[in-house]
């Protein structure tokens, strides 16, 4: 998709001003995806989308914009995108921070199914260690904590052939509308106790460290084939003529499966040159394991039968 980069002017906000700039260096006029090529992999936690997705804000988002990477494997946020001039001000004044000035970006990948080509893990995937958050944590040099907006962006890959790949489905959605629960990130994400002199030796270790699940926004079929923003602002198609409202989505808080009487309201914007179609109001619309338990999975039995020379 064409654009001036780096001269063209972004909206405000800087989630819509990364959704634009992402959707149209990522996707062609008519909403098709645009095959990239990725540097090799590294070590295990290296990751080249991560670095893609920096590079392509760093390229097309204004200059005076600073683009911010974590820099290192295992360390949350992946990016962070920041006005420095509305960060002095909001930090002089004691103010919350907003998206206009300052905003961390997670990025997922997601794999789609072998067999249907729609996103594996559908119904919730790992978040590793880290749950999603309304906010996320960051330091000052003087080590001063910082909690500033999050969101997540969601990418289905597909192979293009050789090197290179494509999104196929995109998603850039506020931490909010997957949880509020600041409590739990900062529990979880907190310091936390192992359990040291395991074993006969005495040599052993358990980290405890924990594996979130939470929602999938891209296993939503109505996200399919699509480059979606979702916030909770409902005036971003005011501030930038280039998007286009085109749902609203609700999720009620829910406490151990029980309906709590608060809702949630949040806002699906499209780029309006690919999609302006209004939809109905969906309610709830992240797919979710249906007969979840608290029992994990027993790890997998190797099962013989020496009488017999099948496997199973």
């Amino acid at each position: 998709m064409t654009s001036t980069q780096g001269d063209r002017q972004r909206p405000a906000d800087l989630p819509a001003a990364a959704f634009e700039a992402l959707v149209e260096c990522l996707f062609d006029m008519d909403g098709n995806p645009l095959p990239f090529s990725l540097r090799g992999k590294g070590e295990t936690q290296d990751d080249p989308f991560d670095e893609h997705i920096a590079d392509i804000l760093e390229k097309s988002l204004p200059s005076e914009l600073r683009v911010l990477r974590a820099g290192k494997p295992l360390v949350s946020p992946d990016i962070v995108l920041a006005r420095p001039e509305e960060y002095q001000i909001l930090s002089r004044g004691g103010k919350d921070f907003d998206t206009r000035s300052i905003v961390a970006i997670e990025v997922k990948k997601v794999s789609p199914d072998k067999k249907t080509g729609r996103p594996a893990r559908a119904s919730g995937m790992d978040y590793n260690s880290t749950p999603p958050c309304q906010t996320v944590r960051l330091y000052s040099p003087r080590n001063e904590k910082i909690l500033v907006p999050a969101f997540y962006l969601f990418a289905l890959l597909g192979q293009a052939g050789g090197t290179q790949v494509y999104v196929e489905s995109m998603a850039l959605v506020a931490g909010s509308a997957l949880s509020k629960d600041t409590e739990l990130y900062d529990r979880i994400t907190g310091r936390r106790k192992k359990a040291i002199g395991l074993g006969t030796y005495g040599d052993g270790a358990d980290r405890q460290r924990p594996m979130l699940v939470f929602a999938n926004p891209l296993g939503w079929p109505w996200m399919h084939g699509k480059a979606t923003l979702i916030s909770e602002r409902d005036d971003l198609h005011a501030e930038s003529n280039s998007l286009a409202h085109v749902r609203e989505i609700t999720r009620p808080w829910r406490a151990n499966g029980e309906d709590m009487d608060r809702v949630e309201r949040f806002h699906c914007y499209r780029l309006a040159a690919l999609d302006s179609q209004v939809e109905d109001s969906a309610e709830d619309p992240f797919p979710t394991p249906r007969n979840r338990t608290e029992e994990t999975a027993q790890r997998g039995r190797f099962k013989i039968d020496l009488n017999s020379d099948q496997i199973f």
